[in-house]
């Protein structure tokens, strides 16, 4: 979400059918604590070794499609500062139309703007950003572009047998009232806040950038298709017949 908030994700491979097994992480860490804890309550040892798949509710799971749509529309509300481009990433599953937009739209600046820097004799950092987040995208598209049938209810169960006092400690509830969208706001403001270091009244600011960004995007994608759409008819002799 940071590296597409930040306009350096420019292309993701993901099937937005797919529902997205994600979780809080604290929500792990308090599960990978209790499990154990439960498991050696018991009086003897199960005959069967319990799975515990530590992956959100049914209930609560959402298509792919709709996380980018949320994570799209929250940007905009709580966007970050001084991103590279208008974040607006491509969301396909087409690995040719990827790779095409990684070269385009990943390496190219990248390249470029280190050319710059190295021009000006200051410190190149775009390659090596590049180069985590083609690791993490690799990393992520097998679980983005597969389908995958969890079942959580032993996790669950955890925080039924849990005592008033623990579920205070460690909260594993799932039926909570917070709606998802609400979940990924706090996502975002904290992600400006504890990862980003940046300040909440600049936010007013960040986004009269973004409305900038918006109008160079579109400037610059309709000069690209249109010397592209120039160039095509003036290769097949169009532009001769007006």
């Amino acid at each position: 979400m940071i590296g597409c908030g930040k306009g350096v994700i420019r292309s993701v491979l993901v099937n937005q059918e797919n529902k997205a097994e994600v979780i809080p992480v604290d929500y792990a860490i308090n599960g990978l604590i209790v499990i154990p804890y439960e498991f050696n309550k018991q009086a003897k040892r199960p005959a069967e070794v319990p799975v515990y798949n530590i992956t959100n509710a049914e209930h609560r799971k959402m298509p792919m499609g709709t996380v980018v749509e949320l994570s799209k529309r929250i940007n905009k509300q709580v966007p970050f500062n001084a991103g590279l481009w208008y974040p607006d990433p491509c969301v396909t599953t087409n690995e040719l139309y990827h790779k095409f937009n990684v070269a385009m739209f990943h390496w190219l600046p990248a390249y470029l703007l280190d050319f710059l820097m190295l021009i000006l004799g200051q410190k190149r950092f775009m390659l090596r950003v590049q180069e985590k987040i083609s690791t993490g995208l690799g990393v992520l598209q097998f679980f983005t572009l597969n389908a995958w049938s969890f079942t959580s209810e032993n996790y669950a169960s955890l925080w039924n047998n849990l005592g008033e006092q623990d579920k205070s400690i460690f909260n594993m509830n799932m039926n909570v009232k917070e709606t998802e969208e609400e979940y990924l706001i706090v996502c975002a403001r904290g992600a400006r806040k504890f990862i980003l270091k940046e300040k909440d009244e600049d936010i007013p600011k960040a986004q009269l950038h973004m409305r900038i960004q918006w109008v160079v995007d579109i400037v610059c994608k309709t000069l690209i298709v249109g010397f592209f759409a120039y160039y095509m008819l003036k290769l097949t002799g169009v532009l001769a017949l007006f």
